[in-house]
């Protein structure tokens, strides 16, 4: 497996896309996008499917057809310094 794609769903109103990962040697093949691709015509039911990414990636999700949005989230990961 050199990459993978997942959503968490209800399935009637919204999707949340937490993970799309490629590994490193195989990335800018489209393997990414077409994952993407895939899983978006599986979730085309679904009037609202949101993600987050870094900053750099907003143009790779833009070119699949994903909007820029503003938001809030809360993070309780554990830190391990060391």
């Amino acid at each position: 497996m050199v990459g993978f794609v997942n959503a968490l769903t209800g399935e009637v109103q919204t999707a949340f896309i937490p993970l799309l990962e490629v590994l490193p040697a195989f990335r800018r093949r489209g393997i990414g996008s077409e994952l993407m691709r895939q899983m978006l015509r599986t979730l085309a039911s679904i009037p609202c499917v949101d993600l987050t990414c870094d900053p750099e990636l907003r143009p790779f999700y833009e070119r699949l057809g994903m909007m820029r949005s503003v938001g809030m989230v809360g993070r309780r990961f554990a830190r391990e310094d060391g």
